[in-house]
């Protein structure tokens, strides 16, 4: 049951976690059911079932990393993966404890692998009973009453190194989730933004949903050499897999610049200037590390949260092994009596104006007979051995490879698992 992968931030530095973001959820076609998470501080593989490393590395791994390197990674197993994508999902495993925009990245993950067709029945579950455990949090805690970003610890540093940001104006490269949030943190300091993108349609959409009210420029990213000389503060946050910002682009300059690189991989190239400073994404740790001294109380009641939360899908995980066995019963008792009634009016054993009515006691029959065997595997449940009765009921009716249509997505979403 259930097993991830997890590269982040306390184990993986920038460097290395650049090459793991040149994987992609297809390289891992051989072992579905799998989801691929990748963000600024961690790059994650979500699996089913227990999978060998070895295998693992050689099939896909050793594309980016050495073998020293992919031993690295924490691995998860269990339940403990379980508690694992539960605190990611509520933002505990973040480099900043409570910010909101894991949840969204983890939603698109999901959706990239389920559009694919690399998701089933059981990361399903997992995932989706992961949004359930974050919102409990959200809703029982302060853990995201004020919430913080990568983005946002990065303009708060600059407004650290430069007293006041109001007047200023800064280059922000990228329109996803992080720029976005960069854009918003620096409008409320009164700074005005260059806006560049690859795409500059992309880029003026960022614009109209910001407001009119904001000072707001934008440039094709074919614009970014001659612009990034002329200003003092630069947030790069793109999805690009090769170096955005290139040390032939700059130039010396009288005034301190102060640049900011939140991209996996990094958007700006290894730069020898003096008059440069640039702050990567693990250089913001300090001030992850105090936002979470702030937060220890209310970490403390989100764990307890969480250890709840793992113990209830656990019955949820043994419900739903239960609920299709007693489905897969009462189909077949209405099957087995459809069946000897229409043989019987073949026969005319029974005339056919009362089949409605004979089809009724039958019914109530075998709902009565299977009463209380439905009792009882609803009260065994939450018990270990509730997997042999299962598989002993299956062997029975001789279903051993039964296709329990309980187990579909489409059944837990009516029972509002989705939600």
């Amino acid at each position: 049951m259930y097993f991830v992968i997890s590269f982040n931030y306390r184990n993986s530095d920038v460097v290395l976690r650049s090459k793991l973001s040149k994987l992609k959820l297809e390289d891992f076609k051989d072992f579905k059911e799998v989801m691929y998470l990748q963000t600024c501080n961690r790059v994650e593989v979500f699996f089913d079932k227990k999978r060998d490393l070895n295998e693992l590395y050689d099939k896909v791994f050793y594309k980016v990393v050495t073998p020293e390197e992919f031993l690295k990674a924490e691995v998860y197993e269990g339940l403990d993966a379980v508690e694992h994508v539960f605190k990611v999902a509520a933002s505990l495993d973040s480099m900043v404890v409570g910010e909101t925009q894991i949840t969204g990245q983890l939603k698109d993950a999901f959706m990239e692998a389920y559009e694919k067709h690399f998701i089933g029945k059981d990361l399903t579950r997992l995932i989706h009973f992961s949004f359930k455990c974050a919102k409990k949090i959200r809703n029982q805690t302060q853990i995201s009453s004020e919430p913080v970003s990568v983005a946002s610890i990065a303009v708060r540093k600059a407004k650290e190194e430069l007293k006041d940001l109001s007047g200023y104006s800064a280059i922000v490269v990228g329109v996803g989730d992080t720029a976005r949030i960069v854009c918003k943190n620096l409008i409320k300091e009164g700074v005005n933004i260059i806006l560049v993108n690859r795409t500059v349609e992309n880029a003026f959409a960022l614009k109209e949903e910001l407001g009119d009210e904001v000072n707001i420029d934008v440039h094709s990213i074919d614009s970014l050499p001659k612009l990034i000389n002329n200003y003092r503060l630069l947030f790069s946050a793109t999805s690009a897999p090769y170096y955005v910002i290139k040390s032939s682009y700059i130039k010396s300059k009288p005034f301190k610049r102060l640049w900011f690189d939140l991209a996996i991989p990094s958007d700006i190239e290894p730069i020898n200037c003096d008059d440069i400073e640039i702050i990567r994404v693990d250089d913001l740790k300090e001030i992850s590390e105090n936002n979470l001294k702030k937060r220890q109380k209310e970490l403390r009641v989100a764990n307890e949260v969480i250890k709840k939360c793992v113990k209830e899908f656990e019955k949820y995980l043994q419900s739903v092994s239960v609920e299709p066995v007693i489905k897969f019963l009462q189909d077949k008792a209405r099957e087995c009596s459809k069946l000897a009634l229409k043989n019987a009016i073949k026969k005319h054993y029974i005339p056919a104006e009362l089949e409605e009515e004979v089809e009724k006691v039958l019914h109530n029959a075998f709902k009565r007979f299977l009463h209380h065997p439905n009792i009882t595997l609803r009260k065994m449940a939450d018990s270990a051995e509730v997997d042999i009765f299962i598989s002993v009921i299956k062997r029975l009716f001789g279903e051993n490879d039964l296709k329990m249509d309980m187990n579909k997505c489409e059944y837990h979403m009516e029972k509002g698992i989705f939600k």
